[in-house]
């Protein structure tokens, strides 16, 4: 019972650190309502663990525990994924930005373009 209490103090705490970035333009809102459905998700699966052997049966998968830890696995990769495309896209930025104040401090003679 005391680690219940404590998961769902920690979510309510993602809860609301979710929302004050939201309000910080970090995230947008669609973004904060995921979170937010997660972090209630979890909620409601620690503060009523058969829901969590319900969903896994209706899955086909023999035990709750099993289920979460599946769903967390996917959800992992999902998010590794998401962060590798987002640092794609910051060392390209990067280059690009680079690569322009490079070509500007070049003298106009030895230019290519």
């Amino acid at each position: 019972m005391l680690i219940q209490i404590v998961l769902i103090a920690i979510l309510l705490g993602a809860l609301y650190v979710t929302w004050k970035r939201s309000r910080q333009n970090v995230i947008t809102p669609p973004e904060a309502v995921l979170w937010s459905l997660l972090w209630i998700g979890a909620g409601v699966v620690i503060a009523l663990p058969q829901t969590a052997t319900l969903a896994a049966n209706f899955f086909g998968v023999g035990r709750g525990s099993d289920f979460v830890i599946y769903g967390s696995v996917v959800l992992l990769f999902v998010l590794i994924f998401k962060i590798f495309i987002a640092l794609d896209r910051v060392e390209r930025k990067i280059t690009d930005l680079v690569r322009r104040d490079a070509l500007r401090d070049l003298p106009k003679h030895e230019r290519k373009d």
